[in-house]
């Protein structure tokens, strides 16, 4: 029967139908949220909406070219003498294809070209940086599971070392070597650390749910996340200097706060463009008939072609093309002011992103060494206990130490590669997998 059911488990795991739960490391985590993430989608088809902008733009350098056609009805209330056949009573027809090119429109459309190529600019980066949003929040969410599956070892632990506590101190208590006092103190740790317990396991029920969300899985789904705290051993390289560089010329919200003013100064162009005059070509060529409902006259039908060159200039429009610009400049110059903030922000995050490192590598050394003087604490009060020479609640403040000096570590090192991810996102950078 043995033999039986493992013959079966094994069916069952590689029968093709079987549910298998799909596993994913932090770099693969990171490149699935960026195939399915809906705001990334979102942010790259408005880059291609703005890419088609730019033909829109482009469209109005060349011709437009219509079919055009009329029928007029001229109809005489009474009988009059009439000097001209065009005061008859008739119906009339036209048909045929106009051709338009705009000459000069106040270099407007100069201006909407290279704005709508400053645009898929911005659109780019806005692209880039909803990525790197999400990189950065599936890296963080992915060190946060995997400091709580740290909690939970340590929490674990800890419930099995004070296990031991207790069964030594009821050993004690039956051979009277102890007070009952010493079960019921170990009782209540050993009540915390199962709460401690609890609430790892949730933290990292919640963490999964989260990760699942940002992979476009459903919370239930069955999805593995590996790798472990210590698995990223990936060290910063970059010196200040170099980092905040790296930030002005690759953060995607600097390119898109500079390119924003661009086009915001495009806007104040294309306003001054209404003091000046429109110049516009055509070119007709048309059929014309006419019939008449007196049969004195007779019915036409003519062919023809016209070319003619229009011009018009708004001298005087209310003070709206003087306003208009006046408040495109204000809001280029306000945005102006936006990106210089942006920049000294840039700069500021950069920095604070290194000394968090700096104090989370420092964090690490010293709550590694805090950990190996906590376990050689605890292992001397636990012999001092058990040969009845030492207390309990010496016992007990030593395990309490003990775990607090595991899950520090575990915190130090969550927070060291939490620091690194946050200063990819600031200077702009990619970096999917921490190394």
């Amino acid at each position: 029967m043995k033999r039986l059911a493992i013959l079966l488990a094994v069916i069952v795991c590689l029968w093709p139908g079987a549910p298998r739960a799909a596993s994913f490391s932090m770099e693969q985590a990171v490149s699935r949220a960026l195939e399915v993430n809906p705001t990334v989608q979102s942010k790259l088809l408005m880059l291609e909406r703005a890419r088609m902008n730019v033909g829109v733009a482009q469209s109005y350098f060349w011709p437009r070219v219509s079919l055009v056609g009329s029928h007029n009805v001229l109809k005489n209330k009474k009988d009059v003498q009439t000097y001209s056949s065009d005061d008859m009573t008739s119906k009339s027809w036209s048909q045929g294809v106009r051709l338009t090119l705009s000459l000069f429109a106040g270099f407007a459309h100069l201006n909407n070209l290279q704005k709508s190529l400053l645009q898929t600019d911005v659109e780019d980066a806005r692209h880039r940086q909803a990525r790197l949003e999400l990189v950065t929040n599936v890296q963080l969410q992915f060190l946060a599971l995997l400091q709580a599956r740290e909690n939970l070892s340590t929490a674990e632990e800890s419930a099995r070392r004070i296990r031991k506590q207790l069964e030594a101190s009821e050993a004690f208590v039956r051979v009277d070597m102890a007070p009952y006092a010493n079960v019921l103190q170990n009782r209540v740790e050993l009540s915390r650390a199962q709460q401690e317990v609890i609430r790892c396991r949730n933290d990292i029920r919640n963490a999964e749910v989260q990760l699942n969300r940002y992979l476009g899985f459903s919370p239930n789904e069955r999805v593995t996340y590996t790798g472990r705290l210590r698995d990223f051993d990936g060290t910063v390289s970059y010196t200040e200097e170099q980092a905040i560089k790296t930030a002005l010329y690759s953060r995607p919200d600097l390119i898109v706060a500079q390119k924003s003013v661009a086009v915001a100064f495009k806007d104040v162009h294309i306003a001054m463009g209404e003091f000046l005059p429109r110049v516009d070509a055509s070119y007709d060529d048309m059929r014309y008939s006419k019939d008449f409902d007196d049969r004195r006259y007779h019915d036409y039908t003519r062919s023809y072609w016209a070319i003619g060159l229009n011009f018009s200039w708004d001298i005087f429009s209310g003070g709206s093309a003087v306003f208009n610009t006046l408040a495109e400049r204000n809001r280029a110059r306000a945005l102006q002011k936006d990106y210089e903030d942006a920049m000294a922000g840039a700069r500021t995050d950069v920095i604070k992103a290194m000394l968090d490192m700096d104090a989370a590598r420092e964090l690490i050394t010293t709550t590694r060494y805090g950990v190996d003087s906590a376990r050689e604490n605890y292992a001397m009060s636990q012999k001092r206990y058990m040969t009845n020479i030492g207390t309990v609640t010496d016992l007990v403040d030593a395990q309490v130490r003990l775990t607090e000096a595991e899950r520090d570590a575990s915190q130090a090192l969550a927070g060291y590669h939490s620091a690194r991810a946050r200063f990819y996102f600031n200077i702009g950078r990619e970096n999917p997998g921490l190394k």
